[in-house]
């Protein structure tokens, strides 16, 4: 693994030039594998269905920030015939467990990436939000531009901020979206991007937004409603000073900041598909 750094008893990279937030241990990967199946479920599937017939094709698949490699592998298997490339600046991805038409490697998307251009018929990232500056964006945005074949597909995946929600639930929300903004980053880059697909001369396809309702019982919403608590557990050294929560106290802010969740009004977490392709 790269460098990395304990706080608050988590392990995080230490890669001097990122911004990512999140953990980079094995309670994190477990986060990341759970979030995958609940997105897919939410979805309706991993990719948008405009491209599936690339897929059934066979094509090169390229995942933007693939962290513990769960969607890449997933994608393996449901497509055989295609052939699939995993990046990451850490190094989190399994190593001897993985179908024969997966490979991982570790690089950045801010710099320029081992390949030639034109190399990919399908690009996907997720979850970029807490990785890259405003004025990052374009940068990777064209970098995937570059790798991507004529014709070929650019999908992300991002989420907003909490906007609905009690009192509690909208104070935390505000509270992780001011601290996006003094981190230089876009807390609402999921319904943002399209210009700036634009500029990087990827045509916007569409933007598929579906909403979480977190206070509601059944499966699915249960399983958002436990990744976004543990987003929050994750994020615990960069949250505990503007909360005002000290860091013997953030397990029980924790517990009660999912209870608020479940309250009426009800908290919602809206996610967002951005499907962009590059013209021929």
């Amino acid at each position: 693994m790269s460098d990395s750094i304990v706080r608050h008893g988590r392990m995080f990279h230490n890669v001097s030039d990122s911004i990512y937030w999140l953990p980079s241990d094995d309670d994190e990967m477990d986060r990341l594998v759970g979030q995958h199946f609940a997105l897919k479920a939410l979805f309706e599937g991993n990719v948008a269905q405009e491209v599936l017939p690339i897929l059934e094709q066979g094509a090169k698949i390229l995942d933007v920030g693939c962290g513990p490699g769960t969607m890449l592998m997933d994608l393996a298997t449901e497509y055989p015939e295609c052939e699939l490339v995993g990046i990451d600046m850490c190094d989190v991805f399994p190593n001897n467990i993985k179908p024969p038409n997966v490979q991982f490697l570790h690089a950045n998307v801010l710099e320029r990436l081992p390949f030639d251009d034109n190399t990919f018929d399908f690009v996907h990232m997720r979850f970029f939000m807490l990785a890259l500056r405003r004025e990052e964006w374009p940068i990777a945005l064209k970098e995937i531009h570059r790798v991507l074949k004529p014709g070929g597909y650019f999908q992300s995946l991002e989420s907003g901020m909490m906007d609905h929600g009690n009192d509690f639930c909208l104070w935390v929300g505000g509270v992780f979206a001011n601290v996006m903004q003094e981190r230089g980053q876009e807390p609402y880059i999921a319904f943002k991007l399209g210009p700036i697909m634009e500029e990087a001369q990827i045509r916007p396809v569409k933007c598929d937004r579906r909403t979480t309702y977190l206070s509601k019982p059944d499966q699915l919403n249960r399983e958002f409603l436990w990744d976004i608590v543990n987003i929050v557990r994750g994020t615990q050294p960069f949250l505990t000073g503007p909360l005002g929560v000290s860091p013997d106290k953030y397990q029980q802010f924790l517990q009660k900041f999912e209870h608020e969740c479940k309250q009426a009004p009800g908290a919602e977490w809206e996610l967002a598909i951005n499907l962009g392709q590059k013209a021929y």
